[in-house]
């Protein structure tokens, strides 16, 4: 296992490379995170629903992947300090384009329609592949993807098989586990490291974080998007 280590405003961080596939491993016990992320500017920058208005833009992308129900777009809005940038619908499977969010000028949050709603047809499942394996394709394609699972489940058939998409084609992955305040401390650690055996990464390298719970907060998810992205570029 290959170990590269990068440095962004003092703090150490390790990407492990595990066989031939880049994955990042952040240890939440060596984070050190600011105060708050100061959001300057966010807004949607660009949208697609078909490949070939898939656009090429020049920033980095963070590609965000999630089941319909992870509760992507509550965590985006935490994300950007923008309530009302990113619609949140109430029926899961619903959103089925995909959106790029411009953040500070310096990056896109990209955030890919949801998967395994068991009420979406085939067609529809479909569709989802189609339309992301374009936008996985197109050059230049994410810089990082950033899979967000539900603690309060294991990963499911679903979540693997776009792992699965994500590491054929090597591109690194940030597992972040969503709806912590659901789940008491105690359990919260449990699923972690049930999570982090189900998809082969250490102990201690998925985020646990909350729209809803300060305690829980998305600053060590940012702090390591951008330290990944200084150790890349």
């Amino acid at each position: 296992m290959g170990m590269k280590s990068v440095k962004f405003q003092g703090v150490a961080r390790n990407f492990y490379r595990p066989d031939h596939v880049t994955l990042v491993d952040c240890y939440l016990r060596h984070v050190v995170v600011h105060d708050s992320m100061k959001i300057i500017s966010a807004e949607l920058h660009d949208q697609a629903f078909t490949p070939e208005q898939i656009p090429e833009p020049e920033l980095p992308q963070i590609a965000v992947f999630g089941r319909s129900n992870v509760g992507k777009s509550s965590l985006l809005a935490t994300m950007m300090r923008r309530k009302k940038l990113v619609k949140i619908s109430s029926t899961p499977g619903k959103t089925r384009g995909i959106f790029y969010y411009r953040v500070n000028d310096i990056l896109l949050l990209v955030d890919l329609p949801g998967y395994g709603f068991s009420k979406a047809p085939k067609v529809m499942a479909a569709q989802w592949q189609s339309l992301v394996e374009a936008y996985l394709d197109k050059p230049p394609g994410p810089t990082l993807a950033m899979h967000l699972i539900d603690i309060r489940h294991p990963p499911t058939a679903d979540d693997h098989a776009v792992r699965n998409i994500l590491e054929e084609r090597q591109i690194p992955i940030l597992v972040v586990a969503t709806k912590g305040d659901k789940l008491s401390r105690s359990r919260r650690m449990k699923s972690l490291q049930v999570m982090a055996k189900e998809f082969d990464v250490p102990n201690g390298t998925i985020f646990p974080v909350s729209a809803k719970d300060a305690s829980l907060p998305t600053d060590p998810v940012w702090e390591s998007i951008l330290t990944f992205i200084d150790g890349v570029e």
